[in-house]
């Protein structure tokens, strides 16, 4: 299946679409071979001749194939409403992430003032800090609160697993950065500043790709969403 849209609903529509095919595939392969095994068990006792039974065995065919073909039949559609208290969630989350969009800039702006000496580490711990305290929580609150919403109205885990996973990503790589300044010295050597750089800017390309997929994906579910329909209605296939 091929999505031609740039939609997380279009997704849910995707799982949900297979979902049914491969549930109507089962039962053409159930029907098809218990139909045939129960043939072969008549003609064993003798009571199909082998003509009947060559010509049964193409009825069964037949009947296994319409079984399956009906898989192109349009399923009936619905609409799940996000409910009051998700769609408050959600607004109050998506404010949360745009408040928290100057600090992720914030890193790369650190990461260029480290190009030459003196390497000076107190605006990367003061940094540090601002993100323990409000990305880092953001993104828990986020963990917590948006991705099991999503996961209600798209069917699934499925669409949410890669949201999760980043999150699980910064939260580690924000702890290397920690770490890599733990020593209370004001100043760095060149080849510490190096390593330091390196993950200033993974830090920020990961969180520059996470917000976009936020936005295009779970928050474009919300009403007044800068991406996305701006609807709070999920149209579904069953």
């Amino acid at each position: 299946m091929v999505l031609t849209v740039d939609r997380i609903d279009a997704l849910a529509d995707a799982i949900l679409i297979a979902r049914r095919c491969r549930r109507i595939a089962q039962w053409a392969v159930t029907a098809g071979m218990g139909m045939s095994a129960a043939a072969m068990v008549v003609a064993a006792a003798g009571h199909l001749t082998p003509v009947a039974g060559a010509v049964l065995q193409e009825g069964i065919d037949v009947a296994a194939i319409a079984i399956a073909m009906t898989a192109l039949l349009p399923g009936r559609s619905h609409t799940v409403a996000m409910p009051s208290a998700d769609i408050a969630t959600a607004r109050r989350l998506y404010a949360e992430h745009r408040e928290v969009r100057p600090l992720v800039e914030q890193v790369r702006t650190v990461a260029d003032a480290l190009n030459q000496p003196p390497y000076d580490l107190r605006p990367v711990r003061e940094l540090l800090d601002q993100l323990e305290v409000r990305l880092l929580a953001h993104e828990r609150a986020e963990e917590a609160e948006l991705l099991p919403i999503m996961a209600r109205l798209l069917g699934g885990t499925e669409a949410t697993s890669g949201l999760s996973r980043t999150h699980a990503e910064i939260e580690h790589q924000i702890g290397r950065l920690r770490r890599a300044v733990a020593e209370p010295v004001p100043l760095a050597e060149a080849e510490d500043v190096t390593d330091l750089r390196r993950l200033l800017y993974g830090l920020y390309a990961i969180l520059q790709l996470h917000n976009a997929q936020e936005e295009e994906g779970a928050f474009s579910l919300v009403p007044d969403a800068p991406a996305g329909r701006p609807s709070h209605l999920v149209r579904s296939r069953t």
